[in-house]
């Protein structure tokens, strides 16, 4: 008898396991204007191409997420104080010592922008010799743009307004602004924003692209939760294999842009 209710235990905890019911969940911080990557609706509902690899990462592993997404500044605060594992996130040699990362979630395209009066031949970092650029602030592009950084190759503007930044460059505050992710971010900022659109003629990307830059899900390695990183990493793979992960771009991809021509 003794025997049969251990069995018994032991096929509900398994059972138990296997729904899910004991699977860990992971707070997430991130951007809440980052699209087509992740971003806050008019409801104030967490979306985009983050939002919805991470949902199907917990159809697949049972991993929970929840969301507060912020202005970037305030997200990375809380996520560098361990309050939540950050996405959208860029690696670099000192975000290592305190962050796990995941494998890469999405590739973010960095481009040049700049007014047609300030068009400059543009090729890697040293076109930016002596150049005012601005970028989002609390943002790192990678060690190679950190280096450069240090080495005052150019100076720096931060900032989270974007549409603002882009004012700066027809006022001569600023010479080109680094945006991700590419042409699309280039179309959200003057989508949102009545004096952009009507100037927008006024702007152009330089080209070649600075770099694709990946971005990944950051775990602070004082939340303990490294652990599920391989679970994560092995769905991600999976949906690039199965094609989940093409159609799940795509669709966000698709929705900022029908957003642009509607307006809604």
């Amino acid at each position: 008898m003794q025997l049969k209710i251990l069995n018994l235990i032991v096929v509900a905890v398994l059972s138990c396991i296997v729904s899910g019911v004991f699977a860990e969940s992971i707070h997430i911080v991130g951007d809440d204007n980052a699209k087509p990557k992740n971003w806050l609706d008019s409801n104030g509902q967490p979306k985009g191409i983050m939002i919805d690899l991470l949902s199907e990462v917990t159809r697949r592993t049972g991993i929970e997420f929840t969301y507060d997404l912020a202005p970037w500044n305030r997200s990375y605060t809380l996520s560098a104080n361990g309050k939540g594992a950050i996405i959208g996130f860029s690696m670099n040699k000192q975000r290592l010592e305190s962050w796990d990362f995941s494998d890469p979630m999405y590739y973010d395209e960095l481009v040049i922008v700049t007014s047609l009066d300030k068009q400059f031949a543009f090729e890697d970092l040293t076109s930016l010799a002596g150049k005012r650029l601005a970028i989002k602030r609390g943002t790192s592009y990678g060690d190679d743009f950190e280096q450069a950084r240090q080495n005052n190759l150019f100076s720096v503007v931060e900032s989270t307004d974007r549409a603002g930044q882009m004012r700066m460059l027809t006022l001569d505050r600023v010479d080109a602004i680094l945006l991700s992710p590419g042409k699309i971010a280039l179309q959200t900022v003057i989508g949102e924003n009545q004096w952009l659109t009507e100037h927008q003629d006024q702007f152009v990307i330089l080209e070649p692209p600075y770099k694709r830059d990946p971005n990944y899900l950051g775990i602070p390695k004082s939340m303990n939760q490294a652990h599920l990183l391989p679970a994560i990493n092995q769905a991600l793979t999976a949906m690039h294999e199965d094609g989940t992960y093409k159609l799940i771009v795509d669709r966000n991809v698709r929705l900022v842009l029908e957003q642009l021509i509607t307006g809604k």
